[in-house]
């Protein structure tokens, strides 16, 4: 903006002497004529700066906010990290998925296409534990199409794996008002609005998932810990006991203990305790839109990892699901099989893996190891052994093969043999359980009993929990 000053043209130049007295305009008028110091002077001239200085920054505080809005929006679009880091399959999806991303933008596409095309670029980060970058995107994904839930919820999931709350909430409220059938989000909500010691809101988000997953034991679990908090301890049982009709975790079990020891049922509450020793670990809830990030998932590693942690809370079709997503990756990668083999429960095919496996990297100690073990479950030690010696000599520190080679060698009847490969396998892994019960059960069979009991002792006494030692001790005593 350009400020005009006008003045009112005179006939006559008017003269000021330093004192600031009257003087005679030229048409007869006298008027007051005020000097100005040096001082004065100097005040307006700062005073004219400091405008000049907030016309310059609002000038250019409007540059900014007036700058191309497609310019604003690359600025949202994360760099893509070095390709030279990243699983070779994840380079040209990555690549792909960010150039349209930058040419929809660039093309000033509709807000939809660009919002689809920045989640999708988010999923892709997101699954291959890009976090940061699959935050931008997201947030990118919902400012351009904030009707679309599924960015709002998988921006909450990464805020939260954070650790963040009151931004976790708000993110999952507004995805509860988009998609309220999605009982996922219910759930995820209700447990942040617990941490957050909202108990009221979180209460009837539980009974919101209840509703849309009749009987779902999450939902019951979350009532059960909201009753607990507020010593609603009858509350709290009957919620439990819902649970514990069908296939309960371990914590609901532990948690019933509690209520019953809080009742002083010393009884009901041993009982509940050994239900909690054979149930089955807590895994997490069935979530479609996170579970489809493992489409977009490029890492093997990651994707075994997920199978193991699958396989250990008994989602078994989702650890199949992920483990035929790796091998289709890298269908030559020995550490596919090896990894196969250590999680099959058939032997054949555990040992069809370990071949595999071999077969791909004959250098491999482990899965040389893995192939001996198979062996040896098929009562064939004479191979196993030639295996195993292998193993050990690829890797001379690998505990399981020198454990091993001592049941294949106690096998041949050569126990002394085998009591020294299992002492070897115990000086490299002394906290393995296995080793120590398995040189107490060649101590056994090469009737040196004193020892084989001494052995079974030390166990117990390191773990007191043991079943077998306690079944081969006793069996031990007995035969005297």
């Amino acid at each position: 903006m350009v400020i005009r000053k006008t003045r009112r043209a005179t006939h006559h130049t008017l003269k000021t002497n330093r004192q600031g007295v009257r003087e005679d305009d030229g048409v007869g008028n006298r008027r007051r004529v005020v000097g100005l110091g040096p001082y004065s002077v100097g005040v307006i001239a700062l005073g004219a700066l400091v405008i000049l200085a907030v016309l310059v920054v609002w000038g250019t505080s409007r540059l900014i906010s007036s700058a191309n809005p497609v310019e604003r929006q690359f600025v949202s679009i994360p760099d893509l990290p070095a390709l030279s880091e990243m699983p070779s399959a994840l380079v040209p999806v990555l690549t792909e998925a960010d150039q349209v991303l930058r040419r929809s933008v660039a093309e000033s596409a509709e807000s939809g296409t660009i919002a689809q095309a920045a989640g999708r670029l988010g999923q892709i980060y997101h699954a291959n534990n890009y976090g940061e970058n699959a935050a931008l995107c997201y947030e990118l994904a919902t400012t351009k199409d904030a009707e679309n839930p599924r960015w709002l919820y998988l921006l909450a999931v990464l805020r939260q794996e954070r650790g963040e709350n009151t931004s976790v909430t708000e993110l999952l409220e507004r995805t509860v008002d988009l998609a309220p059938e999605y009982a996922p989000a219910w759930l995820k909500l209700a447990d942040n609005q617990f941490k957050q010691g909202l108990f009221d809101r979180a209460r009837a988000s539980y009974e919101r998932r209840l509703v849309l997953a009749v009987g779902d034991p999450y939902a019951s679990l979350g009532l059960a810990r909201l009753a607990l908090a507020r010593s609603e301890w009858e509350l709290a049982e009957g919620y439990l006991e819902g649970v514990t009709k069908a296939d309960a975790f371990a914590a609901v079990y532990r948690l019933l203990a509690s209520v019953h020891d809080h009742f002083g049922h010393q009884h009901e509450k041993e009982a509940a305790l050994r239900r909690a020793e054979g149930a089955r670990r807590f895994a997490p809830a069935p979530d479609p839109w996170v579970t489809q990030l493992l489409d977009h998932n490029y890492n093997v590693e990651s994707l075994l990892l997920q199978v193991s942690r699958y396989s250990s809370v008994g989602q078994n079709v989702l650890a199949q699901r992920t483990f035929e997503r790796a091998q289709r990756l890298e269908p030559n990668n020995p550490e596919v099989y090896v990894f196969l083999g250590q999680h099959v429960s058939d032997a054949t095919q555990a040992r069809q893996a370990f071949q595999k496996a071999v077969s791909l990297a004959p250098a491999h100690a482990s899965a040389h190891v893995g192939l001996g073990e198979m062996l040896l479950r098929e009562n064939r030690p004479r191979e196993a052994e030639v295996v195993l010696q292998e193993a050990i000599d690829l890797d001379p520190e690998l505990a399981a093969a020198h454990k091993n080679l001592g049941l294949a060698a106690a096998a041949a009847g050569r126990f002394q043999e085998a009591v020294e490969h299992v002492r070897r396998a115990i000086a490299l892994s002394p906290n393995t359980v296995s080793f120590h019960y398995s040189l107490a059960s060649v101590l056994r069979e090469a009737g040196r009993r004193d020892e084989a009991e001494v052995e079974l002792h030390r166990i117990l006494e390191r773990w007191p929990s043991h079943p077998g030692a306690e079944l081969a001790l006793a069996a031990l005593e007995g035969s005297r």
